[in-house]
């Protein structure tokens, strides 16, 4: 009988076990990251030498993407760039910029032109500011025009990269935060 008993002993303490190692919480959430909300990108541009302040100001708050104006720049020039971002759904208006800059170490703006059909125009963004790991950022940078003329769009987008995500050079990694594509007008 003692031998007849022990197999049923055997399932039971399996069970047991089984039933304790799967009432393990594993669903207890870690700490969420919080995404920023932001509704309004804005970029103001300065020439390093002679000419007109550009700035235009694109705000998703609609849901749609809307810039007040063209971003307009001459040909052959070096402006000094500055991008800001707010929350406009809050009331006062939220300043972003400044979380964004505190976790700097977590995100990374990524710049792309691309020229319109026909156009001559060429726009190189280099990112001037950097994270406490001597990372891009790209709150600032400078914005050098070619000689050509035309109109085109400067894509830019806000990268969060937590978590060891940021290198300085994927692009690619982590959530998107800001993607948006300002009007540029190149011409004298």
């Amino acid at each position: 009988m003692n031998k007849l008993f022990r197999p049923y002993l055997t399932f039971l303490l399996m069970g047991t076990l089984l039933t304790f190692s799967a009432c393990k919480d594993d669903d207890d959430p870690g700490p969420d990251e919080e995404q920023e909300v932001i509704t309004a990108v804005t970029i103001s541009l300065t020439p390093t030498g002679k000419g007109q302040n550009a700035e235009a100001t694109i705000s998703t708050l609609s849901g749609t993407p809307v810039q007040n104006a063209p971003l307009t720049l001459r040909p052959g020039t070096e402006y000094t760039a500055v991008v800001t971002m707010s929350d406009e759904s809050k009331n006062p208006v939220a300043d972003m910029t400044a979380e964004i800059r505190n976790e700097r170490d977590e995100h990374l703006l990524v710049y792309t032109f691309t020229p319109d059909a026909g156009s001559n125009a060429t726009v190189n963004v280099a990112v001037t500011d950097t994270d406490q790991n001597n990372r891009p950022l790209g709150l600032e940078s400078t914005v050098t025009t070619g000689a050509g003329t035309g109109n085109g769009k400067l894509k830019v987008v806000l990268k969060h990269q937590p978590g060891g995500l940021k290198t300085g050079t994927n692009t690619t990694a982590g959530e998107t935060d800001v993607d948006v594509s300002f009007n540029v007008i190149v011409g004298n």
